[in-house]
């Protein structure tokens, strides 16, 4: 169960990258490339922060 957790995780922050990387992304919107490192900055923090906390909780409980 916990490999299927960090698995969708690590998947999750990877299509982030990807997407806000893409070609595509950029020029459907030329806006979003001046803050393109903001936002993925933020999406990754987020990620971050959760798998931190996952693996403390499951410390906790092992």
């Amino acid at each position: 169960m916990y490999i299927i957790v960090i698995a969708l995780a690590l998947i999750g922050g990877v299509s982030t990258l990807l997407v806000g990387l893409s070609q595509e992304n950029k020029k459907a919107n030329p806006n979003y490339e001046r803050k393109t490192k903001t936002n993925l900055t933020k999406l990754l923090v987020i990620y971050l922060v959760s798998l931190i906390a996952f693996v403390v909780i499951w410390m906790m409980f092992k």
